[in-house]
């Protein structure tokens, strides 16, 4: 993982909440400054994430205080969540420099780089196919 200046976008759809745990306390460690959550534990991680930077800001956890203020998202759909990892990962505090995306599921690495090259030819999630495109 970064040590600073970066996004993380955690896509989980699986119950494993230890593992969701670990990677939110390690990326907190690391200075992350945008979290995005993405998938059917999305709510989760969004939530986790939120809870982990208070107890830490409040110095009630024996974690080092996070450094900046965390900015917490989330999504369920994946091109949505990713769309908008990618695009607008802003917080006022921290200079996004890196976004680094992490798959628990371990199943959407192809989905991901497809995505990914949509978007740089100007895909939009929820845009729907149309038969009338100019030729």
């Amino acid at each position: 993982m970064p040590e600073d200046n970066w996004c993380l976008i955690l896509i989980s759809n699986t119950g494993n909440e230890g593992l969701l745990n670990e990677i939110i306390d390690e990326s907190i460690s690391r200075n992350v400054g945008y979290i995005c959550g993405i998938g059917n534990k999305h709510e989760y991680i969004h939530d986790q994430a939120d809870e982990e930077f208070v107890i830490r800001d409040i110095g009630e956890s024996e974690n080092p205080k996070p450094k900046y203020h965390i900015i917490t998202v989330s999504d369920k759909e994946l091109d949505e969540g990713l769309w908008f990892g990618l695009n607008l990962t802003f917080n006022e505090e921290v200079e996004i420099r890196i976004i680094y995306i992490i798959d628990t599921d371990d199943k959407w690495r192809e989905e991901i780089v497809n995505l990914i090259g949509r978007f740089k030819e100007g895909f939009l999630p929820n845009e729907k196919p149309t038969d009338n495109r100019v030729r």
